[in-house]
């Protein structure tokens, strides 16, 4: 959950005052991040899909070793919420997460640039249709 989200549905639930629930504020344990996405699997099937020439292949493997480092990165900062985390505590791990997930984005972009630029035309139009869909698309 991000904390956008988090931040709109505490303030969803602040607008509508309830009649039976207790005046103080409860918190609710926000569920354990999913687990990161098998990265190798991940950087196979980009392989695949982009129909990686061998001339390419070096900048590929750089941008995959980002990916690889990316996840690392990711999980190593991944901790679920204990019951009695606070919000405060919770919004500041949130942005901790945050702070790591861009940092990887801009270890990624470089990596992605150089290989990008090695790329055909039908290649760009997969790998533009590719990075749209988001992950999991």
């Amino acid at each position: 959950m991000t904390a956008a989200a988090m931040v709109c549905g505490l303030l969803t639930l602040a607008s509508f005052p309830s009649v039976a629930a207790p005046p103080q504020l409860t918190l609710v344990q926000a569920p354990a991040p999913p687990p990161a996405p098998n990265v190798e699997a991940n950087i196979t099937g980009l392989h695949q899909r982009l129909q990686i020439t061998p001339a390419q292949e070096a900048q590929f493997n750089a941008l995959a070793n980002v990916m690889r480092q990316n996840a690392r990165a990711e999980a190593s900062a991944l901790q679920a919420p204990t019951p009695n985390t606070s919000a405060v505590d919770y919004l500041r791990a949130e942005i901790q997460y945050d702070e790591i997930e861009l940092a990887g984005l801009k270890r990624f972009l470089p990596a992605l640039e150089a290989l990008y630029a090695t790329l055909s035309p039908t290649q760009k139009q997969t790998a533009n249709a590719i990075f749209r869909e988001g992950p999991g698309g």
